[in-house]
């Protein structure tokens, strides 16, 4: 039996730091249900109960300074009592009063931190949350409580970051990952708000907040989106979030929304094909690769205006077309470039085999869908000028 006893205290000293702790003005501090028992290893009770009802008394009576002396000696002299995190709990509380939100939210994180057994530690979560959400409705912070501070960014997303990491398993965790991508929004970081909404996509694939995140990552990559004149690399994430949404939640309230997002992105990429064929024929004078893209548009797109207008152009090349003649081609006469140099134009000659068929209304090239995307790294680098594309029914290019 005697074995037994060094496992029955550590249990019972268990028990003890887990009671809860009351305030009442007649009777003072007292825990439930051993009020005997203050510390895990019951060193000076009397005197850590005696400073708790010190400091609550001088808290009650307005003594502030007074209070947050008692509390802090109390931690200092008793940090394994079981008043040692509602010490913490009051500085906390205390200092959020005097908006000194970066001493509150580390009173409350070393109880996080240090005390995970403490009675109300998800009022300590929220309470941190509460500080990081004030901060980013534009609280300002006091110093020494009296002289107002700056409004900080980074100080308010690393708050959120902490809440996160100190308790990644709680419902407030996604939540504050959505308040750090909109936080970042609106003030035109859109880099930290993409990283917060993908974490949450990644960590909380199931919170009720994950649908939005997926929205708010294809609205964030269509506004980076410039024209169908550059690279398109976002307006393809943004499709890709849209897509997602659609696929994951098909019911959801913004459904229709979302797939309006896509339609509009998915044009946006048709758009760019078209272009960027106008660019190949117009000022390469490479009619292979401008087919190639026209291709690419009317795949993207079919039924369209855009898959109207590629066919035109695909037609107007079939007929032995060629470019507007540039003031080089007036005094030199026009350059034949043979196949192999408008394949090399591609950068991708040894890449697309086989002949081109102009047999049908859309020339089929014998390619993979990989070697396709060794052109579309192609049309990352080209920035062509709008001057450049002169391209409409019946005129010529």
């Amino acid at each position: 039996m005697r074995k037994y006893i060094p496992f029955l205290i550590f249990i019972l000293s268990l028990t003890r730091l887990n009671a809860d702790m009351v305030w009442t003005q007649e009777l003072g501090w007292q825990s439930t249900p051993d009020i005997a028992s203050v510390s895990k290893f019951n060193r000076e009770p009397l005197d850590a109960l005696q400073l708790m009802n010190d400091a609550r008394q001088a808290q009650e009576e307005g003594r502030i300074s007074m209070a947050l002396v008692g509390y802090r000696s109390l931690y200092k002299k008793f940090p394994d009592s079981i008043f040692a995190p509602e010490a913490c709990y009051q500085i906390g509380k205390i200092k959020v009063s005097k908006n000194q939100f970066n001493d509150a939210f580390k009173a409350f994180t070393t109880i996080t931190n240090k005390y995970p057994e403490y009675p109300h530690f998800n009022a300590v979560l929220h309470e941190k949350f509460e500080i990081a959400r004030l901060l980013k409705s534009g609280e300002r912070p006091k110093y020494f409580g009296v002289i107002p501070g700056f409004r900080d960014y980074q100080a308010t997303v690393n708050f959120y970051k902490k809440i996160v990491e100190d308790a990644p398993f709680s419902d407030i965790a996604p939540l504050a990952l959505v308040h750090i991508g909109d936080f970042a929004i609106s003030n035109y970081r859109p880099l930290d708000a993409i990283a917060a909404f993908e974490q949450l996509i990644d960590e909380y694939p199931y919170s009720e907040y994950t649908p939005e995140a997926y929205l708010k990552l294809g609205d964030i990559y269509a506004k980076m989106t410039k024209s169908p004149l550059y690279d398109q690399g976002a307006t393809k994430l943004a499709m890709n979030n849209y897509e997602d949404f659609l696929t994951l939640y098909p019911n959801h309230e913004d459904a229709a929304r979302a797939q309006v997002g896509y339609d509009r992105m998915k044009t946006r990429l048709a758009e760019s094909k078209l272009l960027m064929g106008d660019f190949y024929f117009n000022a390469r004078n490479n009619a292979k690769a401008a087919i190639i893209m026209y291709n690419k548009a009317v795949r993207f797109l079919p039924g369209s205006e855009v898959e109207r207008n590629a066919r035109e152009r695909i037609a107007y090349i079939k007929a032995g077309n060629l470019p507007k003649a540039t003031p080089v081609d007036f005094l030199f006469g026009r350059y034949q470039r043979s196949p192999e140099e408008q394949l090399a134009d591609l950068s991708a000659k040894d890449e697309f085999e086989g002949g081109f068929d102009f047999s049908h209304d859309l020339i089929q090239i014998n390619t993979s869908s990989d070697q396709e995307d060794l052109l579309e790294s192609m049309d990352s680098k080209i920035k062509p000028a709008e001057s450049l594309i002169k391209i409409g029914p019946n005129k010529e290019f």
